[in-house]
């Protein structure tokens, strides 16, 4: 990625896109991975949270249609 693409300018201030690494400090960036940043200077890396799935909606079982005969299996 060139270095144009870390920082944006607004209001004529810098502003930094990425997270920079806290041990390093300013000038070097923390990359980006699936489940992690990490510095690639020096280790540092922080795990991200994993997401809970969204509970499913529970189906509700198909009645058989009342047929006015006796079941086999009530009682």
């Amino acid at each position: 990625m060139p270095k144009t693409g870390l920082y944006e300018v607004a209001d004529g201030k810098l502003i930094r896109k990425k997270k920079t690494c806290p041990k390093c400090g300013d000038g070097v960036f923390l990359a980006e991975h699936k489940n992690r940043s990490s510095c690639g200077k020096c280790g540092y890396t922080e795990f991200k949270k994993k997401e809970e799935p969204k509970p499913k909606a529970k189906k509700e079982k198909a009645k058989a249609p009342d047929t006015g005969a006796p079941s086999l299996f009530e009682e």
